[in-house]
């Protein structure tokens, strides 16, 4: 295996660390975007939002061919997910204050944007699952799935938007580098997973555990594809189908 693609596994468990421990917060703390966590409607609605957003990016990407846009998105995707995490422990001022910080940090040593988003599609990711509860949780993500690998294989224009994004220097990917190696992994594959695992730990924390250590699966499985077969793969297949295997057993096997 190469050293990006391990550097890419540390990657992913740094993820659902930074994950499980924002979700536990959020889940005591009772923080939620949607009124009931149970509702299997939620799915629905927030696989609609994602659709569309996706469609914005697209329309942008066709009309708009500036690079500040996306760079504002970003920087407001960070900024919310640090003043997010930092309000669990602080009042809404000191985040505002301490977020604006990191924010300048974020801008003044460019080479930590990679850490900044993994981190903001950790905090994302918890905000979700701890939004939902695990049916609602499961059925988005297999919905995601099943888009992801048509958005690549089918239609093909979640390649468009990762090349769209990658020319404007706004991949909302996290990029690992060594030497002459290379690899990435878009936000939305970190945010799913920690999705799953922290839903799962509303059950128990051996439930997160056996999502992780499937989600975590599911990346050695694509992994070792992309290196035999270069180009554009979906993540969120084998990675979700991995989390919701390992469940699977752990539901079956460990009642």
């Amino acid at each position: 295996m190469r050293r990006v693609s391990l550097m890419l596994l540390v990657a992913f468990i740094a993820a659902q660390a930074i994950g499980l421990v924002t979700g536990w917060n959020f889940i005591a703390q009772q923080v939620s975007v949607v009124d009931n966590p149970a509702d299997i409607g939620n799915s629905v609605f927030l696989f609609g939002y994602i659709l569309v957003g996706t469609a914005a990016i697209l329309v942008l990407l066709k009309y708009y061919h500036g690079k500040k846009l996306f760079l504002l998105i970003e920087l407001l995707l960070e900024f919310s997910a640090m003043q997010l995490f930092i309000s669990m422990f602080a009042s809404e001022l000191v985040a505002l204050v301490g977020a604006a910080l990191l924010l300048g940090l974020r801008l003044g040593l460019p080479q930590t944007r990679g850490a900044f988003l993994l981190f903001a599609a950790s905090v994302v990711g918890a905000l979700l699952g701890s939004s939902l509860d695990i049916i609602p949780a499961v059925i988005l993500s297999l919905m995601l799935a099943d888009y992801d690998a048509i958005a690549v294989f089918g239609t093909k224009h979640m390649v468009t938007m990762a090349k769209g994004l990658d020319e404007r220097g706004a991949a909302f990917a996290v990029s690992l580098k060594h030497k002459k190696e290379s690899i990435q992994l878009g936000t939305g594959d970190f945010v799913i997973p920690v999705l799953l695992s922290v839903s799962a730990l509303k059950l128990s924390a051996l439930d997160a555990v056996f999502v992780v250590c499937g989600g975590f699966a599911g990346l050695i499985l694509m992994i070792y594809v992309l290196e035999r077969h270069k180009g554009y793969w979906p993540a969120l297949p084998p990675i979700v189908g991995g989390a919701l295997l390992f469940l699977l057993v752990r539901v079956v096997a460990l009642p």
